[in-house]
């Protein structure tokens, strides 16, 4: 089995990359590199424990403000006289208390190390979309998010602590604003009232610093643990291949044994199979391969999906089908020439194996059709090409008689063009023909315009025509004492100039009485041999006529133009 082989290199690469990946080196390495600095590691646990511990403090601070604000607002709601502002301090009150809440919550973040927030956060039970798509898109969406939080909480907290920063000189300038109108007034009750409006702002200062204390330190903190690019990037695929990619190569391994399991089970079905055996039911046959092929192919991607289900990797399977999805939306426009490709496939198409077919101008023989279909031409030199199978589409083959010529010549034949070229064929491609011509030089056509030219192949035998015309006197001798000593002549002479092995026959017939003279046609056939000295003979054979009418006495005669003129008509008188 060569496929099976052939891919065992590719996949123990692919085995001991997930090894590496998800059994990393040992940890005594990483312990040594972490004990190198012990000094540094311990003041820099001092320090972020000293920052925590006056974090805290301030919190706390903030804590018992806010918790005297809240009974300040008790005390005064029980003793509004309206309803109005009994409600607007209740308000008020509402607010303190959700701050509280706030202050409770940093408090144990940072006292914990927990972020609270993501310990009590439950898996959410609506969507903003339909519960079909969020079954599909929601798990994709919460990975990317959290993928996504780390910048984004860090931005999240530049942003308030920029927030806050811009506000604290207000808070800190609206006191000391009070305080100037306190020591210019003598007004004991608008000095009282000044004075709680000034603890209020003094308040609202020690918030905002508690506030931006907590940001800031959770800040630093967040920008401590920010690793190299390279770390970054090792944990990041070491935490993918532990997960995702794991199933994801579990996945792959799973595909690639089912699809080279399916196609072994395949060449041993057309090895012990008598229908395959036989080469009959070719109908039958290709319909099966057709119907196994479409098996194999949804056999592997069910197996590699059933790992992703068994595996629990909803996100990956998710993303699987949004992708099968996309593939079989896209091909449904594309319908119509799948099912041509598949009438192709089981031998029903417009080109059918063992036909032939014309492509780029030259007949081809199709060999077996797959989704790469060999086309074949016996007289081409590298006359093999492969097509796929969309190329066949828009051709059409037809059956073919076993004495059809596949080209009109072989290599080292000898051919005439319909543009007068003579010459020997050196090379015929599917893409060029070369011939050599006398003296040396070489002429190359396209292949297709090669055909075009009409070739005559002179290798195969030809036959050489030639009119030849005597005078009228003699006439008596014309039809068979001059041909007769004619051919003698012709065949002596042709014999002696070393032709006479190629002469296959040769024939001198009286043609016809024409307007001066008295015409013998000579048809000399020779054999395939003599195609080199085609033009040689061609010149010969009236060279010898000329020479047997100086032997002879025959008379050669040439175009005679008679002039008649008409009698003058009479001159009128005058």
């Amino acid at each position: 089995m060569r496929t099976s082989q052939g891919n065992r290199i590719p996949l123990m690469v692919l085995c001991l990359g997930l090894c590496l990946f998800l059994f990393p080196g040992p940890k005594n390495a990483r312990a040594e590199s972490k004990e190198s600095k012990p000094n540094a590691a311990i003041e820099r646990t001092h320090r972020d424990t000293t920052a925590a511990l006056n974090t805290l403090s301030a919190i706390l601070r903030s804590m018992d403000a806010v918790q005297n604000q809240i009974k300040d607002k008790d005390k005064e709601s029980q003793a509004a006289q309206t309803q109005n502002k009994k409600i607007r301090i209740e308000n008020q009150r509402n607010e303190l208390a959700a701050h509280l809440d706030v202050l409770r919550k940093n408090f144990e973040e940072i006292a914990t190390g927990v972020d609270m927030e993501a310990f009590a956060a439950r898996p959410r039970e609506d969507f903003e979309w339909t519960k079909e798509v969020q079954d599909i898109l929601g798990p994709i969406l919460h990975e990317i998010k959290g993928m996504t939080a780390r910048p984004r909480e860090i931005e999240k907290l530049r942003s308030e602590e920029a927030y806050f920063k811009e506000r604290l000189p207000i808070a800190e300038n609206a006191p000391q604003a009070i305080q100037g109108l306190m020591d210019k007034t003598k007004d004991q009750k608008l000095q009282a009232r000044l004075a709680g409006l000034r603890q209020t702002w003094l308040d609202r200062k020690q918030e905002l610093l508690s506030r931006l204390a907590v940001v800031q330190y959770q800040l630093d903190k967040k920008l401590q643990e920010k690793k190299s690019l390279v770390e970054s990037a090792q944990s990041l695929l070491r935490g993918f291949f532990k997960t995702r990619g794991k199933n994801l190569a579990l996945s792959f391994l799973a595909l690639v044994f089912v699809l080279l399991l399916l196609r072994f089970f395949h060449r041993i079905i057309h090895k012990i199979s008598p229908i395959h055996k036989s080469g009959k039911h070719l109908i039958y046959v290709r319909l099966f391969d057709v119907a196994y092929e479409v098996f194999t192919f949804a056999g592997a991607i069910g197996a590699a999906l059933l790992v992703l289900y068994v595996s629990g990797d909803w996100v990956l399977l998710a993303l699987a089908g949004i992708l099968l999805f996309g593939v079989a939306w896209t091909a449904r426009h594309s319908l119509p020439r799948f099912w041509d490709q598949v009438k192709l496939l089981t031998n029903f198409g417009t080109v059918r194996k063992d036909e032939r077919v014309m492509y780029n101008g030259l007949p081809w023989r199709v060999g077996p059709i797959n989704l790469f279909t060999y086309l074949k031409n016996p007289e081409l030199t590298g006359g093999t090409l492969r097509l796929p199978l969309k190329e066949l589409q828009d051709l059409r083959s037809r059956p073919f008689h076993p004495g059809e010529p596949w080209f009109p010549c072989k290599k080292d034949d000898w051919v005439i063009l319909a543009d007068e070229t003579w010459g020997k064929v050196i090379t015929q491609t599917p893409e060029v023909v070369r011939l050599l011509l006398l003296g040396g030089s070489r002429k190359t056509y396209p292949a297709p315009d090669f055909l075009q030219q009409n070739p005559t192949n002179l290798s195969t035998g030809f036959r050489l025509k030639l009119t030849f015309g005597i005078d009228y006197q003699h006439q008596a001798v014309s039809t068979r004492e001059i041909p007769k000593a004619l051919e003698e002549m012709l065949v002596s002479e042709l014999t002696r100039q070393g032709h006479g092995d190629v002469l296959a026959e040769l024939r001198v017939e009286f043609k016809e009485a024409g307007a001066s003279s008295l015409d013998l046609e000579i048809l000399a056939d020779f054999s395939g041999r003599a195609a080199p000295d085609y033009m040689r003979l061609s010149r010969a054979i009236p060279g010898i006529a000329v020479d047997a009418c100086n032997k002879y006495g025959w008379v050669i005669p040439f175009t005679q133009i008679t002039l008649h003129t008409a009698n003058p008509a009479p001159e009128k008188a005058s």
